[in-house]
């Protein structure tokens, strides 16, 4: 006899759904391994701070950071499971009311997440103008304009895609006296690429030898082409900033105007990247004059169009005009690219020593490496935030751009991208643990560390996609809010952004939305499985290893000559039997407060620290209170470059520049002189010659420019011509002489010429 209860029949397996399991089936478990895998990277990562940490608080911090972590992605794992479009087979042994929670908790949570920065963005848009117009509108002049210095490493560069990183920055509308670039050659060999661009400039290639230095005018920008002895990028920068620091030196006495800038060798600046630069960090109405750093938004470039160069181009505008708006309006952006970052020379030269300090012989492990080598940009930007006194001086500027070239195969793109994906997590992880950034940044630090919990997460995206093509799934059954808040709201930016910079491309954001958690699955499996392997595929025997010949700074810029900067064993690192202490985790407590602009004094002079500066210059007196003086367009140097000292002043490892004159014979400076003529810059009626009086002294002579009356005593470096005689070009020497007695002089000493 029955007992009149019926059992509810279990749904059975359709055909379709057989086949829906069977396409997405390996994506579900791959969504899987992508989840225990950055859960198992990130903690291993921690852990190792904690093991290297030097002081308590890194551990306690560590020690939290391991449990939220851990809690937060174990919470989001039933809400994964829940969110995916099962079929109903596997679905109905979910309980219906505990489906719906999570499914709530997984709306409004990646909603808030999404939400919270997606209205940092529109407030950083709001008050920062998007795009490329200038944001000057008078017209700037020496008088008014900063001065900026370009600096610019230069390896195994294309002379032509150099010329045209060049030619960018001189064609940038921005007084071109107030522009000086510094192009540093990784390397002291004179081959076919350097020969090609120094004659571009102006610097014939018959000159008997080559100084380490050389000045030449381009276009009316001084720039200076220097060759190092080979050490890699960041030995180059090294000795640049030596050889700034040392002719600016008198300079930065008197004013606190000097900014340098970083790029890269192939980038090219938009016209208005300097200019926009300078209004945020200087000239914007109301500034504190404070800013410390900022970066740009750089976007790639490309010949041939194709999936991965549209995507990239997508990324770097998603990237850096959300990401990067969100940073900057938590405090502070917290990777300050080397391909273009500007900073407040004056402040960055307090930090310079922990700036440029090797620490490829301080590495133990692959963590070190990570940090300090592969994710260096991140490091540095750490270094700054600590250095930093207030929040809000390292920010992004939002109308200064520049292109560089896109990644244009796969290989190339997985080994960019593993080398950023292991620079970033070694990274993250140090500065989640610093406590005196969640005193300075917490919001900051909240907002980084909420992006980390439900990193890796996209790639269900990819399969609720599927499942919709397929129709195995209607919409009905499928998360839309979820979807809707996630998709639309980053469609919305992406949309305004491609609108406002005319890049169009940027409104295919749907099928990067897709797509791109595929790639980034890819590049954070093979990154982490790769990076003990140090190459493509190759043998771990081809590792650059340090010995008692090779340093660990010269293996690894031996590996980043072939080509991956992880072919490298770092076990050999510390073999030597004398070295010093460990890599910290975390920037020492010395650099906090330190990066900070120079002291203003009552004389009107600024305090520049003394401390690890390359050394001083030898003048002939003391330096006098000099305005700041307009110079004609045909003369070539202003007064802050006129400050520069000779080259054979002191005993320095970095010489000052020799200018191209001075090294050209009689021949050249013929040619020289005839070009100028040809151009109209020896005899223009535009200009009026600077005239030119005889002092008591044999060795000095008074200049007076533009009938200011202001007569300046000015030392002779090197050879010019002028109303076609040769004249010196001259250093700024001393003293001043009374204007009162300009009249005189000049009526009694005035002559068309002098030749010393």
């Amino acid at each position: 006899m029955a007992d009149g209860k019926q059992e509810t029949p279990h749904a059975q397996f359709q055909i379709q759904d057989v086949i829906y399991m069977a396409i997405v089936g390996p994506l579900m478990l791959a969504a899987a391994f992508e989840w225990v895998l950055w859960l198992a990277a990130f903690l291993y990562c921690l852990i190792k701070v904690y093991v290297k940490a030097d002081h308590w608080s890194i551990k306690v911090l560590a020690v939290v950071m391991i449990v939220l972590f851990t809690s937060f992605r174990l919470a989001f794992l039933p809400v994964m499971i829940v969110t995916l479009p099962l079929p109903l087979g596997i679905s109905q042994y979910i309980p219906a009311n505990i489906a719906t929670v999570f499914q709530w908790f997984a709306f409004w949570a990646f909603s808030v997440l999404l939400i919270g920065p997606w209205l940092f963005c529109v407030y950083g848009l709001v008050t920062n103008h998007l795009g490329k117009n200038k944001r000057i509108k008078q017209v700037l002049d020496d008088r008014t304009a900063p001065k900026t210095v370009v600096v610019m490493p230069v390896y195994k560069e294309d002379p032509e895609t150099l010329i045209k990183a060049v030619d960018s920055v001189v064609d940038s509308d921005y007084p071109a006296s107030c522009v000086h670039i510094f192009l540093s050659w990784d390397g002291d060999t004179i081959d076919e690429s350097y020969l090609r661009v120094i004659h571009h400039l102006g610097i014939p290639i018959s000159l008997r030898s080559y100084p380490q230095s050389i000045d030449v005018v381009y276009k009316g920008v001084r720039i200076t082409v220097s060759r190092f002895k080979h050490g890699g990028k960041r030995n180059c920068q090294k000795q640049t900033f030596k050889l700034i620091d040392r002719v600016y030196m008198d300079y930065l006495k008197l004013h606190d105007d000097l900014f340098v800038l970083f790029i890269d060798s192939d980038c090219i600046l938009d016209q208005y990247c300097l200019q926009n630069f300078m209004y945020d960090m200087e000239l914007k109405p109301g500034s504190p004059h404070n800013m410390l750093a900022m970066t740009g938004i750089i976007t790639s470039t490309t010949t041939k169009n194709s999936l991965i160069t549209i995507l990239q181009d997508m990324e770097y505008i998603h990237g850096q005009l959300f990401e990067r708006s969100v940073e900057s309006g938590c405090g502070a952006v917290t990777c300050l690219p080397g391909a273009l970052t500007i900073l407040r020379f004056s402040a960055f030269r307090k930090m310079a020593k922990y700036y440029f300090a090797d620490k490829a012989e301080q590495c133990d492990d692959l963590f070190d490496y990570g940090k300090c080598h592969l994710g260096e940009d991140r490091w540095l930007t750490h270094l700054f935030m600590i250095g930093a006194k207030k929040p809000y001086q390292i920010q992004m500027c939002t109308g200064a751009f520049c292109k560089t070239e896109a990644v244009q195969t796969f290989k190339s793109l997985m080994k960019q991208r593993r080398r950023w994906f292991l620079g970033f997590i070694t990274n993250e992880a140090c500065m989640l643990t610093d406590v005196r950034l969640w005193a300075r940044y917490p919001l900051l630090c909240i907002v980084r560390f909420m992006q980390n919990t439900i990193r890796t997460t996209a790639l269900l995206f990819f399969i609720i996609a599927i499942a919709l093509i397929t129709t195995s799934k209607k919409v009905d059954d499928l998360p839309v809010g979820f979807i809707g808040v996630s998709v639309g709201l980053n469609y919305l930016l992406m949309f305004y952004f491609g609108l406002q910079l005319k890049r169009f491309k940027t409104w295919l954001y749907p099928l990067m939305f897709v797509v791109n958690p595929f790639f980034n699955w890819l590049y954070m499996v093979y990154g982490i499985f790769t990076a003990g392997q140090r190459t493509w595929g190759g043998p771990r025997a081809d590792a650059a290893a340090a010995d008692t010949h090779t340093t660990p700074a010269q293996a690894v810029e031996k590996a980043r000559a072939q080509g991956d900067e992880l072919n490298v064993d770092v076990d050999t690192f510390r073999a030597g039997t004398v070295r010093r202490r460990s890599v910290p985790v975390r920037p020492s407590v010395k650099v906090e407060g330190r990066f900070a602009p120079a002291e203003h004094m009552a004389d009107g002079g600024y305090v520049q620290t003394q401390q690890h500066t390359p050394g001083t210059i030898q003048t002939d007196g003391p330096l006098p209170q000099i305005p700041r003086i307009h110079y004609p367009g045909h003369f070539h140097y202003s007064s802050d470059s006129l400050v520069s000292g000779c080259s054979d002043c002191g005993s320095h490892t970095v010489s000052l520049p020799h200018h191209v004159e001075t090294l050209m014979s009689e021949e050249d400076h013929r040619k020289l002189y005839y070009a100028h003529r040809a151009a109209g810059l020896s005899e223009s009626a535009d200009h009026e010659l600077p005239k030119v009086v005889i002092h008591k002294s044999p060795r000095h002579l008074l200049v007076d420019h533009e009938g200011s009356g202001l007569l300046m005593a000015v030392r002779p470096v090197s050879w010019h011509y002028m109303k076609g005689f040769m004249l010196r070009d001259c250093r700024l020497g001393y003293p001043l002489v009374d204007p009162g007695q300009w009249d005189s002089m000049h009526a009694a000493m005035e002559v068309g010429y002098a030749r010393l």
